[in-house]
């Protein structure tokens, strides 16, 4: 174990490159963080803030922040206060993150600070900082990324995925995680049987180093050779911060029963302020009168920010739905308004700027080329990689093979492994590394090898990728898009034809696209690649290769939110989207011959969708019909149903009817036609309507 420092303030190992002054300004900080610390848990005594979790024992983590450069990022998880004073961050934006005061530039402005905010999921940071040295990395820029954690998030899947990507990409990555022994209540020998956790590193392909995690001195040593590894283009390092926490988990936390009081007193003897401020006494360097005026000076800065910090006045209604896209859609605006109006508020109003205007159909001029949908989705894409070179493909297969179905065929001999990447097969992997890539200005376009195989990125998709604008008020976006195939029809096997896409309209922040067509899938990916939010992009794999129609061949962009006719009628409106719009169109054929004129809305975008354009129809027929391949129980469909109920309830002369998936698993093979909805089952459903 790397140790400078022992526990009786003395030198066992050569002391850092640091003077006198870096050496008391360390120690500083040190204790700073520990006066803070006390501090802040007696305003939670107080009833002032809702949560606190304590870095009492673990101050040492100051001297690695200490040893990052000014262009260096942290990632932090939520116990580390001492790296964001030793990072000059205020007291106010400290104490203002856990009163719980949202974002503001003088709150938590990540860009000044390069710290992000707390990763409440524990582990699920770790790609970000994997994926954002990947950015830099590429190009070309002077810039590491540290990213800090517990020994509990060894555990969790997201390091595995995050260690593996680092060493295959050999990103710029510190690793440091502060193993204090216990994981809330779960004790070290309960999550490995690794004999120290910088072991793990070896089998990642790169180093991984123990340290006395209650010695500053030995972590600044430690973090210094890192960031130089690093910054030399060696790739990353794993280090385990060797510490203790003497505090409970959270101060929500009762009393640890997990450890004895002669083990905490045995820990205490190491303490990190007792070592330094014994180091710096021998030298002549620090006197105690010292200590009384630094925490006389604390407790009135933190006494004036907490003041300051209670007497603002509240957020409104209104911030969340600002936050969350780049332009208010206006369903969320409308959505806004209601709840003001029943709560007696005034309703806000919004300029023309700050709501999503749907834009007009493009009427596309110049050459066609009839293509199916893969070869219409492959020109979107490499019309927009020649354009601009912040965009990515990252995902199984993408690269060298041109993707399961061909879709990134060609762009990678164009454009280069560096930019077309073959990664690990980890779905956390992928959509991790790709908010990471974001977050530093890149713009990701991760592949799924199939919708139904994204499950185990859940996490990243839901908790951060749609997230990221709101956390940090748009100083920090994540303009992804997640490609996904999806559909029935192919005989496949089990999480092959699952239709998830009920799962993403439900999560705020993303945009939810479902094409049906080669000329909407283009448009829309064109859209999708320049879209200032992260995007889920259905692709219907039925349809990749079975349809053709003439596509324009240079670039045009169909506007999110606006549905398309596909065929106009008086007596039903039928409204569905991919691969069941054609089996929609078949229906109202078929029955033609029983006098039944059938109007077909293809939505193409299920967040934002075009509710006018489906109240306006309904209107006109007095009926409705809505297909999809996913389950019916809290389908999207049940969402149109209930609009049309709130908004045109009176419209209607039947009830409206839902042609869905039973709620059962999507059936392989001989179970598939189950799972299919065919031109026969909406044929049924709208005699069905016409009943009533």
């Amino acid at each position: 174990m790397r140790q400078i420092l022992d526990h009786t303030g003395e030198l066992v190992d050569v002391s850092p490159d640091l003077t006198d002054d870096d050496l008391i300004a360390m120690f500083r900080t040190l204790l700073s963080t520990r006066i803070v610390d006390e501090k802040l848990l007696n305003l939670q005594r107080q009833g002032r803030m809702p949560a606190y979790y304590q870095v009492s024992g673990q101050e040492a983590h100051i001297g690695a922040a200490l040893a990052l450069r000014e262009t260096d990022w942290i990632f932090t998880a939520y116990r580390e206060l001492g790296l964001w004073i030793a990072r000059d961050m205020p007291l106010k934006t400290a104490v203002g993150f856990w009163l719980g005061i949202p974002d503001d530039d003088d709150i938590w402005d990540v860009q000044k600070y390069r710290i992000t905010r707390l990763n409440a999921t524990i582990g699920t940071h770790l790609p970000h900082a994997v994926g954002f040295g990947y950015a830099h990395q590429l190009r070309n820029e002077d810039t590491v990324s540290m990213v800090v954690f517990g020994d509990g998030a060894t555990s969790e899947s997201d390091f595995h995925a995050a260690m593996n990507f680092a060493g295959v990409w050999k990103t710029p990555t510190i690793f440091l995680c502060q193993n204090n022994q216990v994981a809330q209540s779960t004790t070290l020998d309960k999550q490995t049987a690794a004999e120290t956790l910088a072991h793990k590193a070896q089998a990642y392909g790169f180093p991984g180093v123990r340290v006395d995690g209650m010695d500053p001195m030995a972590m600044y040593q430690v973090t210094k050779e890192a960031v130089a590894r690093a910054a030399a283009g060696d790739g990353p390092t794993f280090i385990e911060m060797h510490t203790y926490r003497y505090a409970p988990h959270s101060t929500y936390d009762g009393t640890p029963v997990y450890r004895t009081d002669e083990e905490e007193a045995e820990w205490r003897t190491k303490d990190p302020i007792i070592r330094m401020r014994t180091f710096l006494e021998n030298k002549g360097l620090w006197e105690a009168a010292q200590e009384d005026i630094l925490r006389e000076q604390l407790s009135a800065e933190l006494e004036n920010a907490v003041n300051d910090l209670e007497a603002r006045p509240g957020v409104d209604r209104e911030y969340s739905p600002r936050q969350l896209f780049h332009q208010m859609p206006k369903m969320l605006a409308n959505q806004l308004r209601r709840e003001q109006e029943d709560m007696g508020e005034a309703p806000t109003e919004f300029s023309d700027d700050e709501l999503w205007q749907v834009g007009a159909e493009p009427v596309p001029t110049g050459d066609t080329k009839r293509v199916d949908l893969t070869t219409a989705l492959n020109m979107a894409l490499t019309d927009a990689f020649e354009r601009d070179d912040t965009l990515i493909a990252l995902g199984e297969d993408v690269g060298l093979e041109g993707g399961v179905f061909r879709i990134t065929e060609g762009m990678y001999d164009k454009f280069g492994e560096d930019r077309i990447i073959d990664t690990p097969l980890c779905e956390t992997g992928i959509v991790g590394t790709a908010v990471g890539m974001a977050m530093a200005g890149m713009r990701p376009v991760a592949e799924m090898e199939f919708a139904g195989f994204v499950y185990p990125a859940f996490d990243q998709v839901i908790g951060h990728m749609g997230r990221i604008r709101w956390r940090y008020r748009g100083h920090m976006t994540a303009p992804i898009v997640l490609r996904l195939p999806v559909g029935t029809g192919l005989g496949n096997y089990e999480f092959h034809t699952d239709s998830p896409e009920s799962y993403f309209v439900h999560s705020p922040g993303l945009v939810v696209v479902y094409p049906s067509t080669p000329y909407d899938a283009k448009g829309l990916m064109e859209t999708s690649l320049a879209s200032p939010d992260p995007v889920i992009f259905m692709e219907p794999i039925p349809l990749y290769r079975g349809l053709k129609e003439e596509v324009p061949v240079e670039p045009y962009s169909i506007p999110f939110g606006r549905a398309a006719i596909r065929r106009e009628g008086t007596d039903v409106t039928i409204v569905s989207w991919g691969p069941p719009v054609h089996t929609a169109l078949e229906a109202a054929t078929s029955l033609e011959a029983e006098g039944v004129s059938a109007e077909v809305i293809d939505l193409r975008t299920l967040y934002p969708w075009d509710v006018e354009t489906v109240l306006a129809s309904v209107e006109k027929t007095g009926r409705i019909v809505i297909a999809h391949e996913a389950h019916k129980s809290n389908g999207f469909g049940a969402e149109i149903a209930a609009t049309i109920a709130e908004e045109g309830a009176y419209f209607l002369e039947t009830p409206p009817v839902r042609i869905a998936h039973m709620d059962v698993f999507w059936g392989p093979t001989q179970l598939e036609s189950y799972s299919m909805i065919t031109a026969d089952r909406i044929a049924a459903g709208i005699r069905r309507a016409m009943k009533g």
